[in-house]
């Protein structure tokens, strides 16, 4: 019997409508979906599951339980198990389509399953998409790069904890900061100690309903749920 192939899938941003044309070709044509699920959300099949054109009916959708915890035997037993259920399927000849929020080349579960599951001897095709911060800065009518400008992508969390934030932001170019989790107020009391406020911006939930964008001081007016709401942020720091 021929393997299936396992496809991981970028959905976008969040909304349907960044779906590339591409995506929804190959997850109307794949019998398992599986997606990323936590207590906070499910964003990624809610982006896919307003596709008409995808007949969930007949699709076999599989919950991936990702923790956040920073124990790492721990997660590599999670993206294992995760590894060992996808290779059930394709060794009965179906195809799987693993969900990522954003693009499956940056910072993706999808990315890192498949990393394993090539290593079992599957093909594995990567399909791209809109990045939130690019989604981010549209909405926010900004230009992340013009001419030879640089661009930095900083996990804003791991550089805040590892004390190297401040530096980072002192380096040439355009910084986006994501992943920022628990320390999204921290990080913009740092960006108001280092005087680049003005020059900053946050999206929030990025093309999506509840989009919300705040520019220069207007940072050090968020509110509590503001800070509790950290998971889709993105911060622009011209």
């Amino acid at each position: 019997m021929e393997k299936g192939i396992f496809y991981a899938v970028s959905t976008g941003a969040g909304n349907a409508e960044l779906l590339t044309l591409q995506a929804i070709r190959v997850l109307k044509s794949c019998e398992v979906i599986f997606y990323p699920e936590s207590e906070k959300n499910t964003i990624a099949l809610a982006s896919i599951s307003k596709i008409t054109e995808i007949d969930f009916s007949k699709k076999t959708l599989v919950p991936c339980k990702f923790s956040m915890t920073k124990d790492e035997d721990k997660r590599s037993a999670e993206y294992q198990k995760v590894a060992s259920e996808c290779e059930k399927y394709l060794l009965k000849g179906k195809s799987v389509a693993m969900l990522s929020i954003g693009d499956v080349s940056l910072y993706s579960t999808a990315a890192r399953a498949a990393t394993l599951i090539k290593k079992l001897g599957f093909e594995v095709i990567f399909i791209a998409g809109v990045n939130s911060f690019s989604a981010a800065a549209c909405s926010a009518l900004a230009s992340l790069c013009e001419r030879d400008e640089k661009l930095s992508i900083i996990p804003g969390d791991a550089y805040y904890i590892e004390e190297k934030l401040q530096s980072a932001l002192k380096e040439e170019g355009t910084k986006v900061l994501m992943k920022m989790g628990r320390h999204l107020k921290e990080i913009i009391s740092i960006l108001n100690e280092e005087k680049l406020i003005q020059n900053a911006t946050l999206v929030q939930n990025a093309s999506l309903p509840e989009e919300r964008i705040f520019r220069k001081t207007e940072l050090m007016t968020l509110s509590k749920e503001d800070f509790e709401n950290a998971y889709l942020s993105v911060l622009i720091v011209k």
